[in-house]
């Protein structure tokens, strides 16, 4: 899609957004808008999670505006992820690394969390799995499927009797990909660059892809 046709787009859609929230609530003249006793990162939270919910009447008009006027920065991260919504519902989702001239950082992460936008593979990590699958970093834009993912070890830890082996990028790197093993109290130790694989359906936790086991023997080990 060229820049100009998209520059279009983006600005229809924010438009269209913006006059489906003024629409929502009508206000009288002897009426005041509260604004939010909040942060500028707690007020973006507040309207992402309304427009994820389709909670769009009422007070998200006040938030916006509130927004606008004093988190610059906040407001651009909603405008872009509005943006990146809307055209991944009318057009389909495209890779996060296409929309980096597009959109700001904040606002690629937060889309790509929402499966709004697919994490490509890159070149040198397009390689075949062993045994078939897919790698570690395309796992997050299958979420809600069940894969076999493969990756090479780049940490772990325990949380109590839970275990967590980071594959590709270790922790708190958010784009890592985890197998969360639950109630197994340890693992025998893993030599890190070693090819970790496993099976089961992917799911997103804090925006961070993974697959929960609580039998450790699903877990493959390569070379």
């Amino acid at each position: 899609m060229g820049m100009k046709k998209w520059a279009g787009l983006k600005q229809v859609a924010v438009i269209a957004l913006l006059a489906l929230l003024a629409g929502c609530t009508s206000y009288g003249s002897d009426q005041v808008r509260a604004e939010p006793a909040a942060s500028c990162t707690d007020t973006l939270s507040t309207v992402l999670h309304r427009v994820k919910t389709d909670d769009t009447a009422g007070a998200i008009n006040a938030e916006l505006d509130w927004l606008s006027s004093n988190c610059s920065s906040e407001y651009n991260v909603f405008v872009d992820y509005a943006s990146g919504k809307g055209a991944a519902e009318q057009f389909g989702v495209d890779t996060c690394e296409s929309l980096s001239d597009r959109f700001g950082p904040r606002a690629i992460e937060l889309l790509r969390a929402d499966g709004l936008c697919e994490v490509g593979v890159a070149p040198a990590e397009a390689v075949q799995q062993p045994g078939g699958g897919i790698a570690w970093n395309e796992a997050a834009a299958h979420a809600g499927t069940v894969q076999r993912v493969c990756g090479p070890l780049a940490g772990g830890g325990n949380s109590y009797d839970d275990v967590f082996l980071n594959l590709g990028r270790d922790y708190p790197d958010p784009a890592r990909f985890q197998i969360v093993v639950w109630d197994v109290g340890s693992l025998e130790s893993i030599a890190g660059g070693l090819t970790l694989c496993t099976s089961g359906r992917i799911t997103l936790f804090e925006g961070v892809a993974q697959i929960e086991l609580y039998d450790p023997s699903f877990i493959e080990i390569y070379e």
